[in-house]
């Protein structure tokens, strides 16, 4: 079976991505920085052998580092990634005017939206390359398209990831490596239901389903040809 590894993986988005894969006939890796989490995630998904939960903070690149290595080791391959990690208001972090924020806010939202991304997409790489095959999906966000107001910085994190995939897509398809991301609307977390305000045309939010659906797609060879692009889930909200 493919493996799939997925950062970010205790949330409800990460939940939706692990059982969707494993309804797929994936393996998947939940890596979370809360291990609980990880682990009721990967229990929800099926349990081993299809599900495995580890203990990772994608934003530290050494953990990020061992955690590929131990991966490689196990199963031989990486086949996805699936870059889940990130946040704001579940980092604990309020929305606020930019001039209001001060610039450890400024590094706690880039480290953990972006950094994280990047950790773990250039520890993949190597294998990924030498094999002449993966896929990697990040989950940006519609405030990446569009921004919004009380949340400069997480837009641009979002922002950055959805035109470093873009151009990483440009570099890496001639080795067989597709790159894509995902752009859901308001979504459910475990901290929070988004009201009725905040919900979209469609008069709902954006669920973990939702997204684990459409990262599953991406992975798959119905999307072989589809890289650097950034698919809008989020119900009508962005209108990009």
């Amino acid at each position: 079976m493919p493996l799939a590894f997925i950062t970010g993986g205790g949330s409800l988005i990460g939940e939706g991505i692990a059982c969707a894969l494993v309804a797929r006939g994936w393996q998947v890796a939940v890596t979370d920085i809360d291990l609980g989490l990880a682990r009721k995630v990967a229990d929800a998904a099926g349990g081993m052998p299809h599900a495995e939960a580890l203990m990772l903070d994608a934003t530290d690149r050494r953990q990020v580092n061992t955690t590929v290595g131990t991966l490689l080791d196990r199963h031989g391959s990486i086949d996805a990634l699936v870059n889940a990690a990130g946040g704001m208001r579940g980092l604990g972090i309020q929305k606020a005017d930019f001039v209001d924020t001060t610039p450890d806010v400024w590094d706690r939202i880039l480290t953990a939206n972006l950094r994280s991304a990047l950790n773990c997409t250039h520890a993949v790489l190597p294998s990924m390359i030498e094999r002449k095959y993966g896929s990697i999906v990040s989950i940006a966000a519609s405030r990446g398209l569009r921004g919004g107001p009380g949340a400069s910085l997480y837009s641009a994190a979002k922002a950055a990831i959805i035109v470093f995939s873009q151009s990483l897509a440009q570099e890496v398809g001639r080795h067989g490596i597709r790159v894509n991301t995902i752009a859901p609307g308001n979504a459910e977390a475990r901290w929070k239901k988004p009201d009725a305000a905040e919900r979209n045309p469609l008069g709902r939010a954006t669920t973990g389903e939702d997204i684990g659906k459409a990262v599953a797609y991406l992975l798959s060879d119905d999307a072989s040809h589809i890289t650097g692009s950034c698919l809008d889930l989020s119900g009508g909200t962005a209108l990009h």
